[in-house]
């Protein structure tokens, strides 16, 4: 199955972080957060603002894609979350509370989402969207019987998520996973459903399985100062598939050091939530705008400011914004998915082309459409719209594979 790291600064032209601190990708006028320990990102996105304002996720559902999870634990008390049950997996939630390296990365991912800011130590993990509710598959457990990613998404849209976030993957998974993660993300996308995953991280032993799937928000991480996060021999990690950066370097988790205090963790796996969080913020406050409307505007409001897209192989289209994703209307926006890229699955045609009318149909449709014209003019506005956007959408995102991307990633 699959499961599905940089940091926050302020340059002129620079990528910025939430909530209109700008954060850019160089250490010259650097503001860094470190100093507010491992719940940096909250100020850094300034996420408590939001949430004063009503806007908590609630009546938003996130689909959790990842292994086991503890959720008894204090920073998840309150929380609503269901744990789904797959047919080829065992109960994410069985394992021991004292079992920490079977439960803490699933567990962590979720606390970041809806965590209610206190653990065993105190202070907790506080979740961006703590008013959205949770369904957790442990579909990236190794004791998984073969791919079980269908089946959780299959079950996650037939109970009403409006996002899935996947932090992981798995290396025994890549081959045969291709066409079946391919598919399923069809089905999602063309039921309305955010899917957010993250990058593999530097020097890990598995590759992304959603990495090259077209329409899924590709996810990588920044630390406190907007910097990208760094590989073991200290260059900065890069990515061909990036679309955007999130906070993910030293955040806050639980697990980690063997107990359900507080503890820090790094990756690309803790970023992805905060994004599928934002995602819920910016659902909550624009009910009505689709999900291709509010990937635009994700990957359109990076940075302190209007500006063109741009795109890099180290911050992607930039640094989250959450201000301005709750604040800007994404109706605005074109309704279609900017991430797709020619030669990748599923193609643009096969998720969202109508199916046009067989030929047995036909008379009887054309029959109660009132004036002959209008069949032709809906069959032919259909085609345009079609050609448009996936003329547009080869542009946005072949940039990511493009050596001659935006510069050092500034939005």
């Amino acid at each position: 199955m699959m499961m599905v790291l940089r940091r926050w600064t302020a340059r002129v032209a620079g990528v910025v972080c939430a909530l209109g601190v700008v954060l850019v990708p160089s250490a010259a006028v650097a503001q860094d957060f470190a100093g507010g320990g491992p719940l940096w990102y909250m100020d850094a996105m300034k996420i408590q603002a939001i949430h004063d304002a009503g806007i908590t996720g609630e009546g938003v559902t996130i689909a959790v894609l990842d292994a086991g999870v503890n959720t008894e634990i204090v920073n998840l008390e309150g929380a609503d979350i269901e744990v789904r049950q797959i047919e080829q997996c065992p109960d994410p939630a069985s394992a021991d509370p004292t079992a920490f390296a079977a439960t803490q990365h699933g567990t962590s991912v979720t606390s970041l989402i809806v965590g209610n800011g206190t653990s065993d130590s105190g202070s907790g993990p506080a979740g961006i969207a703590p008013g959205a509710r949770i369904l957790y598959y442990g579909s990236l457990q190794a004791s998984c019987d073969g791919d079980a990613f269908p089946a959780a998404i299959a079950d996650a849209v037939e109970q009403g998520a409006d996002i899935v976030s996947m932090s992981g993957g798995s290396a025994r998974l890549t081959d045969e996973l291709s066409q079946g993660a391919a598919d399923s993300v069809a089905d999602a996308l063309r039921a309305g459903v955010l899917v957010v995953a993250g990058v593999p991280n530097a020097d890990s032993i598995w590759e992304g399985e959603l990495g090259e799937i077209n329409g899924v928000v590709n996810v990588a991480s920044v630390d406190s100062a907007a910097n990208a996060a760094k590989r073991q021999d200290g260059s900065e990690m890069t990515n061909d598939d990036i679309d955007v950066v999130a906070p993910g370097v030293d955040v806050a988790g639980v697990g980690w050091d063997g107990t359900w205090g507080m503890s820090e963790w790094s990756g690309n796996s803790a970023a992805t939530p905060i994004v599928s969080g934002l995602l819920a913020l910016g659902k909550q406050k624009w009910p009505d705008a689709t999900a291709s409307q509010l990937i635009q505007s994700l990957i359109r409001n990076t940075g302190s400011k209007p500006h063109e897209l741009e795109w890099s192989n180290k911050f992607g289209h930039g640094i989250v914004n959450a201000t301005r994703l709750v604040e800007e209307d994404p109706s605005q926006y074109a309704d279609e998915n900017p991430l797709f890229t020619d030669g990748q699955s599923p193609s643009f045609d096969a998720v969202y082309s109508t199916p046009e009318p067989s030929a047995s149909a036909a008379p009887d449709a054309q029959a109660g459409a009132g004036p002959g014209v209008l069949p032709w003019v809906l069959a032919g506005g259909g085609a345009v719209v079609v050609v448009v956007a996936v003329t547009l959408i080869v542009v946005f995102r072949r940039g990511r594979g493009r050596g001659d991307g935006g510069g050092d990633g500034a939005a």
